[in-house]
């Protein structure tokens, strides 16, 4: 996790560089939300408000800010349009479309999880084309049993990863889906598998948060010993992140990860 910058903490070469794009910058501020990048910011300027992510460009991370570049152009409409990128005064930034929204409510009776759904069988269908990506089965290849087990999520479709409620935004009637660090090439199903994790975090039972997720065809068509599968490989990465991180949300992640891997274990 990194260590969150304040805007008016950043080298002044960075914030030239920055604002040599975006001209004039009237206030700035760090955002709260998100754990990846140490800057991350909203910037007003003359001509509207800009969101900036960067990295120091020799941070072990930095690959991340590369596939968020890559999804871009993949995800238009679905997520904030990425305005420039640069590489220059020790960084590696992003600029991206301010969009003024929230974060979404994953709650049972939430309106937003109709828009996720939709948000979701949208993205279903874009397959991934060569670039920076780190494979979902090399990403899980450690959690499962047999690391043969982890071909059963390789697929060519463009999946997130990472539903955390603050990577939803709700604006409008519209769900936008950011940051994309994580962004991985898997079979489809496996996106609505790792959000049920988060709706049963967040208050609904395991049933309910499976009958949401079968609304997504990929996930209703998936074969049940694959997910189950699947969701011992998140209790083994949930426990570990709750090990190393022993924080209430990685805690709270860890335990609804063995309850839904328990109970595909009892079918």
């Amino acid at each position: 996790m990194a260590k969150r910058i304040q805007w008016a903490e950043l080298p002044a070469t960075l914030i030239e560089s920055i604002s040599a794009r975006t001209g004039p910058i009237l206030a700035g501020h760090a955002v709260t939300a998100g754990q990846n990048s140490p800057l991350a910011a909203v910037l007003a300027t003359r001509n509207g408000k800009v969101f900036v992510k960067g990295l120091p460009s020799d941070h072990r991370m930095v690959i991340t800010q590369a596939r968020e570049a890559a999804a871009a152009p993949l995800v238009k409409g679905l997520s904030p349009e990425l305005l420039w990128q640069f590489d220059e005064a020790g960084w590696t930034v992003l600029a991206f479309e301010y969009i003024d929204g929230r974060a979404a409510c994953y709650q049972p009776g939430s309106p937003d999880i109709d828009l996720v759904v939709e948000l979701m069988a949208a993205l279903s269908v874009i397959e991934v084309p060569a670039g920076p990506w780190k494979p979902i089965e090399r990403r899980l290849r450690t959690y499962v049993e047999d690391p043969v087990d982890a071909a059963h999520f390789a697929g060519s479709s463009l999946t997130h990863t990472d539903w955390m409620p603050d990577n939803v935004l709700v604006s409008h009637g519209q769900a936008w889906l950011i940051d994309w660090a994580w962004a991985t090439p898997a079979q489809s199903w496996t996106d609505p598998a790792f959000w049920l994790l988060r709706l049963v975090a967040h208050g609904h039972t395991i049933k309910q948060a499976e009958t949401i997720a079968a609304r997504l065809p990929a996930y209703a068509a998936a074969d049940p010993d694959h997910v189950a599968v699947f969701a011992r490989a998140n209790t083994n990465m949930w426990t570990e992140i709750e090990r190393d991180h022993p924080i209430p949300w990685a805690k709270t992640m860890a335990a609804t990860a063995r309850a839904w891997s328990e109970s595909r274990h009892d079918r």
